[in-house]
């Protein structure tokens, strides 16, 4: 359903044409470039925030698993290259516009991200995603057990224990 939206609001502003190639036809993108522009180990051009700073995108491993924006996967899918190079190009999503309209994309590394994430998203979201979860649940577990352990282990005030010392001594003298 949400691929399918995305695609139709993509059609719907114009940005991809139901016709075949549009102006990415004309550069060939790099996937390996592309994969560099995802996770920021290559700065755009422009100054722009990488795409993994905010979404996740399956099959790819933890360095693509940021959370702020959706998981790309189904959306691109849902996409051809010449609609993802427009959809890249405008960029028409309320939380990416203030960062992309003074720092819009290349058309370099607009093809250059098309290149990797066509093929990227049709791996899909991971299918053992949970385990990372179950992982980092358990070790918060054993933390909090720890820390109450540790709390039940504690010694009490300073001055709980001096005025246990000092009701010890008073009793003990006549």
């Amino acid at each position: 359903m949400r691929a399918s939206g995305l695609a139709l609001l993509a059609l719907l502003l114009g940005i991809a044409s139901p016709a075949g190639p549009g102006p990415l036809a004309a550069v060939a993108g790099s996937a390996e470039a592309g994969r560099e522009l995802f996770i920021g180990a290559r700065r755009l051009r422009n100054g722009g925030a990488p795409c993994g700073a905010c979404h996740a995108l399956g099959g790819q491993g933890l360095a693509f698993t940021a959370s702020l924006g959706p998981e790309l996967s189904a959306g691109v899918s849902a996409l051809d290259p010449a609609s993802l190079d427009g959809l890249l190009e405008t960029l028409p999503f309320p939380t990416m516009t203030p960062i992309y309209d003074a720092r819009p994309l290349t058309a370099a590394e607009r093809a250059d991200l098309v290149a990797f994430l066509v093929p990227a998203a049709e791996r899909g979201p991971p299918r053992d995603a949970w385990r990372f979860e179950a992982w980092g649940a358990g070790v918060a577990g054993l933390f909090f057990l720890g820390l109450a352990l540790a709390w039940r282990r504690r010694k009490g005030s300073a001055r709980a224990r001096l005025l246990a010392r000092a009701a010890r001594l008073e009793g003990g003298s006549p």
